[in-house]
């Protein structure tokens, strides 16, 4: 049995994903565990497995690093909005396999052009996008133009990201 997943069952809150976050870094819980929990086709348990992936990725971001792959593949069919967030919101603080770069940018610059994505996706997206460009600097023309087109009409979380990402590729691009 898979002991991450009855305390996923148990509830849903901070205190909950630290727990298991924790455990996993201290070693009292397989990582695979959570990593099985966040790939499951059982969309409540997908959801909440995605809150503790993201704490680890918080302080513990290369423990991730060999799942891109898998990440990636996930986002083919998320079961919830929380499971596209987190695994953007992962691969802000990784450095992405050069092999995968390209799938990974043309996931995150589609989420980041789609107006009809949840704010929080496109915000992530973003900087995964301008991190990606600090490896391939001729990307940073096409995000700016990008992030321009949106910046007026979308929401403040996207215009506070956006704000900061535009000073990053300015940096890029002089």
């Amino acid at each position: 049995m898979n002991p991450i997943h009855d305390i996923l069952i148990s509830g849903h809150n901070a205190a909950i994903a630290n727990h298991i976050a924790n455990g996993i870094v201290d070693g009292k819980y397989a990582l695979q565990d959570l990593l099985d929990c966040f790939f499951s086709d059982d969309k409540m348990i997908n959801q909440r497995s995605s809150w503790p992936l993201s704490k680890i990725a918080d302080h513990y971001p290369n423990i991730l690093l060999p799942y891109t792959q898998q990440l990636l593949l996930n986002l083919q069919h998320p079961a919830h909005d929380a499971v596209v967030r987190n695994t953007l919101r992962i691969w802000q603080f990784i450095e992405i396999p050069e092999n995968l770069t390209g799938q990974v940018y043309d996931q995150c610059f589609q989420y980041l052009s789609n107006p009809n994505d949840p704010v929080a996706i496109r915000a992530f997206a973003m900087t995964v996008c301008v991190n990606i460009a600090h490896q391939y600097p001729e990307l940073a023309e096409e995000i700016r133009l990008v992030i321009l087109e949106h910046y007026d009409h979308s929401k403040s979380a996207f215009r506070s990201r956006g704000k900061k990402e535009l000073k990053r590729l300015k940096i890029l691009l002089s």
